[in-house]
């Protein structure tokens, strides 16, 4: 079941300095382009189409949809990214409306927009309840909510804090390093998917559910990945990422489409 285990106020000055680890082994880079892929997929922006994207980081994800025609808006919180997306939009002469706000206050009129993407952010967020209130108030009729975000109980997860005791004893170098099922200090929620769904149902009529890869948090899996050929390693990453779609509960990362409940006044 989900957990909270920091209730402190917003971090204005948050930062990705540290979200990219030192070394990034072969099943990291698979499941973030993944994300990034499918996610994006799901959005499928059409010309004209107004998007928000609520925890936009440096507004990467923002500047793709914009590729496609797309009129975004990029929603962050923290001063530093919306720095440092400034600095990435004008460097790649990409267009992102940037506003400094918090999802669970969401500064905009009701029925706003054609759909709202909220990619890897939302348990960073003080109370994504209210997020997803918010966020269905924006949206327009049968506009559509695409979300994604990490599963605290994924198999690889599970697999690993089984595993970990004879990984730890076959390579001590673990014991130093912050378990993967471990949630970083900037999270204030861990998710999981009853907990997902239960979450988005109060709000939202889901119409699509995807896994996406397997196996991450596995102990020593990626160090075992970067001694293969990228070939073959990238060919077993892709086989296991098929099998996630059908089992979001197990995968790595679990991807919704969603459109709002219609609530009579």
């Amino acid at each position: 079941m989900i957990q909270n285990h920091n209730t402190e106020k917003i971090d204005l000055e948050w930062s990705d300095d540290d979200v990219v680890p030192p070394i990034v082994y072969p099943n990291l880079e698979f499941l973030v382009q993944q994300m990034l892929h499918l996610t994006l997929e799901e959005v499928n922006p059409s010309h004209g189409e107004l998007i928000l994207d609520v925890g936009c980081g440096k507004a990467v994800d923002g500047a793709r949809l914009g590729e496609k025609g797309a009129k975004v808006i990029g929603l962050e919180p923290s001063k530093i990214m919306i720095f440092r997306a400034k600095e990435y939009l004008s460097k790649n002469h990409a267009v992102v409306t940037l506003a400094q706000g918090m999802g669970e206050n969401l500064p905009f009129k009701p029925n706003s927009f054609d759909k709202v993407m909220c990619k890897g952010s939302l348990d960073h967020f003080f109370s994504p309840s209210k997020t997803m209130e918010e966020i269905a108030r924006v949206l327009k009729p049968g506009g559509e909510m695409i979300i994604s975000i990490a599963n605290f109980n994924s198999l690889g997860f599970r697999w690993g804090k089984i595993l970990y005791p004879v990984t730890n004893f076959l390579s001590p170098s673990l014991a130093k390093e912050r378990k993967p099922w471990m949630p970083p200090p900037d999270h204030t929620y861990k998710f999981d998917y009853p907990f997902l769904r239960s979450l988005v149902k109060q709000h939202f009529e889901i119409k699509k559910t995807k896994g996406i890869s397997l196996f991450f948090g596995l102990p020593l899996w990626g160090n075992f990945l970067s001694r293969l050929p990228h070939s073959v390693a990238y060919a077993i990453l892709k086989i296991l990422d098929k099998l996630a779609r059908h089992f979001p509960s197990l995968a790595d990362v679990i991807l919704m489409k969603c459109i709002p409940i219609y609530k009579p006044k």
